[in-house]
């Protein structure tokens, strides 16, 4: 007799959004085997599928994810093996992580709660993160003799500075919602019982927007970290000349010109 299979995931798509929950609220949506695999196939369903035109990553309960499910790794399930863990941060998160970073749409994340390690880089891989004030990003690897993995390195630099990221990394201390907001890394913060709608309408925003304009802006960025001054403008050229070939450049220009506002 066929056993049911947790959702450790679950995904709801509504009106031009995708909603990507982590859903393990008792275990503080720890990201384990099972976790992985479902996360991974929901990432790369909102991608491919055309009607999702936004997506939002959150969690279920009290937390957007405490990170790896370390109980896991002690019992050895799928990781038995130092060579183990890098393997599955190599096959497993980084695609999730990169397709986050580089899909063609704007990706928020809902901080429900703590993002702790490997949650928090997927926090921190999304494009705009909005918090309530028991958000917080906790990056602990030191406390069990462990480095900072999930591109977390790269990122939280790039996001909060790089003497934050140090102080964080090396004493194991969280950075708070007021801070985290402060700083730049959160976006907004607003009650726990209003994130869901805020995140909404940001996310309806988004979806009425030109989707190439917005896949053009987020390439434009992601080109832009990691390059020059001059390069990053050559980019934003190339980019502009597709653009101007586009059909929502002339929709656009046509509704500016008569007053109304453009057609999706």
């Amino acid at each position: 007799m066929a056993t049911e299979v947790e959702q450790h995931v679950s995904v709801e798509n509504e009106s031009g959004i995708g909603w990507i929950r982590f859903n393990r609220p008792e275990k503080m949506n720890a990201i384990g085997a099972l976790t992985r695999k479902q996360l991974a196939e929901s990432i790369k369903q909102a991608e491919r599928d055309d009607a999702v035109r936004v997506v939002v990553l959150t969690g279920s309960g009290r937390a957007f994810s405490s990170g790896a499910d370390v109980t896991e790794m002690v019992q050895g399930a799928g990781m038995r093996t130092p060579e183990d863990v890098g393997n599955v941060l190599r096959n497993e998160y980084m695609p999730m992580l990169m397709r986050l970073r580089t899909m063609p749409k704007p990706v928020i994340a809902a901080m429900n709660g703590p993002a702790v390690g490997i949650g928090a880089s997927f926090a921190l891989a999304c494009d705009i993160r909005i918090g309530t004030p028991e958000s917080y990003i906790l990056e602990a690897f030191v406390n069990i003799g462990l480095a900072p993995d999930g591109g977390v390195s790269w990122l939280l630099p790039r996001l909060a500075g790089t003497g934050v990221a140090y102080e964080m990394f090396f004493t194991g201390k969280p950075l708070s919602a007021a801070d985290a907001h402060r700083l730049g890394v959160i976006n907004r913060i607003v009650p726990a019982e209003r994130l869901e709608e805020e995140v909404h309408d940001l996310a309806n925003q988004l979806v009425a927007q030109p989707r190439q304009a917005l896949a053009g802006a987020k390439r434009s960025v992601n080109h832009a970290l990691v390059s020059s001054y001059e390069d990053a403008m050559e980019f934003e050229s190339y980019l502009q000349e597709a653009q101007a070939a586009s059909s929502e450049f002339a929709e656009g220009v046509q509704a500016f010109l008569a007053r109304r506002l453009a057609k999706k």
